[in-house]
């Protein structure tokens, strides 16, 4: 495991945050699936904006969150400490993620809060994933989870290196307070999306 660093960048909702960082090794996740003959309670599909990017050029993926139930549940409408990534491989090989911690100006639990969305029997949400250029470790792509004390923890996935991508991701909503637990918080259903990035 690497040293941590201390360093200043943004996250979505563009707010201002100090953060350490530190690379991890590589793990592998074997993909999960919903047991055969039922439907997950949360659809998720994953597609890339395009085929293939330059590097330098961020990459942009879009989820769609369907509600299966026949009741009315909460999703979020942005990918912060909902989206998580089960896996990244570069040409075959795990690609190791930085950790890191985030203080904001604003509490991050409220923005979460205020993101959620009422989704009716077979609704849908539709996030957006872009990747930032400027992260701590070049362009990655983000997740992040509440820390609890109003800041969050974050993890950068590197995508600044020539070479076939294959992402996994998933939907696991963090706990929010003054939010009642619902079904739809996570989903066994993980969306699978293959991209390119090419020399400059």
């Amino acid at each position: 495991m690497g040293a941590p660093r201390a360093l200043t960048a943004a996250l979505a909702g563009g707010l201002a945050l100090l953060l350490t960082v530190t690379t991890v090794g590589c793990r592998r996740s074997r993909p999960s699936t919903a047991p055969s003959g039922a439907t997950a309670t949360v659809g998720l599909t994953v597609s890339a904006g395009q085929p293939s990017y330059r590097v330098g050029e961020q990459i942009s993926l879009r989820l769609k969150l369907v509600n299966n139930r026949d009741a009315e549940c909460h999703l979020s409408r942005v990918p912060d400490a909902a989206v998580t990534v089960m896996s990244l491989t570069r040409d075959g090989a795990a690609v190791a993620p930085a950790l890191g911690g985030a203080a904001y100006y604003r509490d991050f639990t409220a923005y979460l809060v205020e993101n959620l969305v009422r989704v009716p029997p077979r609704g849908s949400v539709e996030l957006t994933v872009g990747s930032d250029p400027q992260s701590p470790v070049g362009a990655a792509l983000t997740t992040s989870a509440p820390d609890g004390r109003g800041g969050a923890t974050v993890t950068w996935w590197p995508v600044d290196q020539p070479g076939a991508y294959r992402l996994v991701l998933g939907y696991l909503r963090a706990p929010l307070r003054g939010v009642p637990a619902d079904a739809c918080a996570a989903t066994a259903e993980q969306g699978a999306v293959a991209f390119e990035v090419k020399g400059g």
